[in-house]
């Protein structure tokens, strides 16, 4: 008896479902009808185009019709749904390489789906010399004429999603060849130069898309292009060395590089060059006269620090008759900003120290800007110059009214008294490329009062 009215209340329940549903008008969706045709490659597609790409003037190419039943089965290697890097695109990959794919809209594509899709009556074409499948070609106002944004849902069909995608691990070298164009790689132990660091990704307030040079350990380069749209364009560049990952592109010759997703960004190792200087323990005294450093070359002493906060540049070893000291400057640096902090192991502060030390100008350009600061911190923790208090120290500097080179004494200088601290002394050089005084230093001492 209780199987006949469990039996009755199912086909009650499922009467009530069948008449709600039509009280709604509701209808079941339709069946996207998706017949592949013969299997191709990426690169028999893009074999289609090479007669147009050989044709130097880039107005008088035009895009290729496919008009066989041809199916490309691929994956989505980067698309416009994330970080926003990029714009009614996606890249699919397949074993013989990857292929940029434009969009009338929004492509609906994620990283990692799997897709087919049925090329007859697509276009091939290019844009700066790199391949792109898309609908109909137009004319742009400069002549080059291009492929439209294709309909996703009538051209593509998604067979599985969140499906792992894997980059060649390449150096910038090896990427820079045709065989990587359109394909998804992680660049290996690379930084981006001296010149970009302090800026952002792209002009996050204008919403422009900005080049900066990423280079490796052998100063080989490639552009990372970025958009003003990309969740990090109002970002600072990373400072270190490390792994990259996003696509090769190119543009008239000139072969660039795309981020896929920032949290692929992993470049927080060692710049290349750079020497690791941790900060020394707190000492009574110090004498520093650079004797015996190689003029020219970077200042390495241990226990100090030789800092490049912006622009790469650091305090070099420089020599004239017979006497050596430190220098500093933006002169030919071709940078908008250079930062440079030359820092002192920590000194005890139990009792009154006195700093005494020699500055110098040359060529000054930096207006009524102050190249260099002294500073004072006794909570600098030998990594994190921001986190740190600065006290600006009196001194007596080298100014714009001193003679080139002319050594001037920064008289005596009572650091802070205080019982069982200690506290690091900071030379600060700030310029660019048309603030650009050199600085020189020379004869730092720390003594106590007699």
């Amino acid at each position: 008896m209780r199987n006949i009215e469990f039996y009755k209340l199912l086909i009650l329940l499922i009467m009530l479902s069948v008449i709600s549903c039509s009280d709604n008008n509701e209808t079941d969706p339709p069946v996207k009808e998706f017949t592949s045709g013969e299997i191709v490659t990426v690169q028999q597609v893009k074999a289609l185009y090479n007669d147009q790409l050989a044709i130097s003037d880039y107005t008088k190419r035009y895009p290729v019709e496919i008009t066989g039943d041809w199916a490309l089965y691929g994956i989505i290697t980067a698309s416009d749904k994330k970080d926003g890097n990029f714009y009614k695109e996606a890249y699919i990959e397949d074993a013989t390489g990857g292929l940029r794919m434009v969009f009338e809209s929004t492509s609906g594509l994620y990283i990692g789906d799997s897709v087919i899709v049925n090329l007859k009556g697509l276009f091939i074409g290019d844009y700066g010399d790199f391949w792109q499948l898309g609908s109909y070609p137009y004319h742009e106002s400069d002549g080059d004429i291009r492929v439209a944004g294709m309909n996703m849902d009538k051209y593509i069909l998604k067979t599985s999603v969140n499906n792992p995608t894997y980059p060649d691990s390449v150096t910038i070298s090896q990427a820079k060849n045709l065989t990587y164009l359109g394909k998804l790689v992680t660049l290996k132990d690379v930084q981006f130069s001296d010149e970009m660091i302090g800026l952002n990704w792209a002009d996050a307030e204008n919403l422009t898309t900005e080049n900066r040079d990423l280079e490796d350990c052998n100063k080989k380069t490639i552009i990372v292009r970025t958009s003003g749209y990309a969740s990090k364009a109002g970002e600072s560049l990373p400072k270190g060395n490390g792994t990259i990952t996003g696509i090769v592109t190119i543009f008239s010759g000139t072969y660039q590089f795309i981020i896929r997703d920032f949290n692929e960004v992993k470049m927080s190792g060692t710049r290349c060059g750079v020497v690791e200087q941790p900060l020394g323990d707190p000492v009574e005294t110090l004498n520093q006269t650079f004797t015996g450093y190689i003029a020219e070359q970077a200042i390495y002493i241990n226990g100090w620090q030789n800092i490049a906060q912006t622009g790469g540049r650091i305090w070099l070893a420089k020599s004239f008759g017979g006497n050596n000291y430190a220098q500093a400057t933006a002169y030919k640096s071709n940078l908008t900003s250079m930062i440079t902090w030359f820092i002192t192991p920590p000194v005890t502060i139990s009792v009154q120290k006195v700093l005494t030390f020699q500055s110098a100008q040359a060529y000054w350009a930096h207006g009524t800007d102050k190249p260099l600061e002294v500073l004072f911190s006794t909570d600098y923790n030998g990594t994190d110059l921001s986190s740190a208090t600065w006290t600006t120290l009196p001194a007596n500097l080298a100014k714009s009214s001193d003679t080139n080179y002319a050594w001037v004494s920064s008289g005596n200088i009572n650091l802070p008294v205080a019982s069982g601290k200690s506290g690091v002394i900071a030379f600060k050089y700030s310029g660019t490329n048309t603030k650009s005084t050199s600085i020189c230093l020379d004869n730092i001492s720390v003594s106590s009062t007699k």
